[in-house]
């Protein structure tokens, strides 16, 4: 599989999905009309959401929800508030779950909400009156009945405790963790507890696994990394471009199909009977085995081969339900 025509904004999630996505669809052969159907979010909705401020002024703040595919099973996600949040960044990470699930062996497609606001600057009461009146928005998309369970997950806990099933005892390897906030402390924690040496946490650190939290890691930012083995912990860290620098040397990269996993799983969790820890392993440890032999024998990377699995998957599902219903 050759990389051509790679997006180098960096800010530019849905043109790095959607170039992945034609990787993954060129290697299987789809037809162009289920490549577009798989690059097209089912549906999309953007809304205003008003809010009333503590001083009585009304924002109007930007809303999104996005169902990118439902062949194999009702679409789950959840909701990011960040300022710069956009429909093109929701429809991505929406894809990328939708590939997350897929690859994970998880019965449904992938969703997002974004809201575009810095929560940081609201008040406690201000973001529950937002949060509301975003849900009621987006009900025409999303229904209004929906049952939850009494105990939810920590799903930076659970993003922290897949990494460490992905890279198994530490025995005496470094490992720097870069990023901070929920995630990075706990897979800083997490793999502490697995025996690993927590070096730091800069690109350049020279340790034997480097965990990303945050992105993007560009080709520039990829040129300063020095470990031989970066586990994508974070939605789409690094970029096509990225990519093809630390390709290039060598570097291998468990993708965040893989590395992100654990959220997913922890969400699916929730509706079935057995502790989390348990239920990453029954779910990442087949998924990961099923990419590295794929990637060994096509020579794809493990992203590659992580996406033509996930892709090949909801393509056959498409495929199944006829006409790609």
């Amino acid at each position: 599989m050759t990389v051509t025509d790679i997006p180098t904004a960096p800010s530019a999630p849905l043109a790095s999905a959607q170039h992945r996505l034609a990787e993954a669809a060129r290697f299987l052969a789809l037809d162009e009309g289920l490549h577009q159907l798989l690059a097209t979010p089912r549906r999309s909705m953007t809304v205003s959401v008003p809010v009333r401020r503590e001083d009585g002024r009304i924002d109007v703040i930007e809303g999104y929800r996005v169902q990118h595919n439902l062949s194999r099973g009702p679409a789950k996600g959840g909701v990011r508030f960040h300022p710069a949040t956009d429909l093109d960044e929701v429809t991505a990470l929406a894809m990328g779950l939708t590939w997350k699930c897929a690859l994970a062996g998880l019965p449904y497609g992938g969703a997002k909400g974004g809201v575009a606001v810095d929560p940081a600057g609201l008040t406690e009461r201000e973001f529950d009156r937002l949060t509301r009146r975003y849900t009621h928005e987006i009900q025409p998309l999303v229904g209004r009945d929906i049952p939850l369970t009494s105990a939810r997950p920590d799903l930076a806990e659970a993003v922290a405790l897949g990494v460490r099933v992905l890279l198994g005892p530490g025995e005496g390897r470094t490992v720097a963790v870069h990023g901070s906030g929920a995630v990075a402390a706990q897979v800083t924690a997490k793999l502490a507890e697995a025996r690993f040496e927590v070096v730091g946490g800069g690109l350049g650190t020279d340790a034997d696994v480097l965990v990303l939290t945050t992105g993007p890691i560009t080709a520039h930012e990829a040129a300063e990394i020095r470990a031989p083995m970066v586990v994508e912990a974070a939605n789409g860290p690094i970029t096509p471009a990225g990519d093809q620098i630390l390709a290039g040397r060598g570097c291998v990269v468990v993708p965040d199909l893989l590395g992100n996993a654990g959220g997913a799983i922890a969400s699916h969790s929730e509706w079935t009977i057995g502790d989390l820890d348990s239920r990453l392993r029954e779910h990442l440890r087949p998924a990961y085995r099923q990419v590295e032999a794929l990637s060994r024998e096509t020579g794809l990377t493990l992203r590659q081969a992580a996406l033509v699995i996930a892709v090949g998957r909801v393509a056959d599902a498409c495929r199944s339900r006829g006409g790609y219903a």
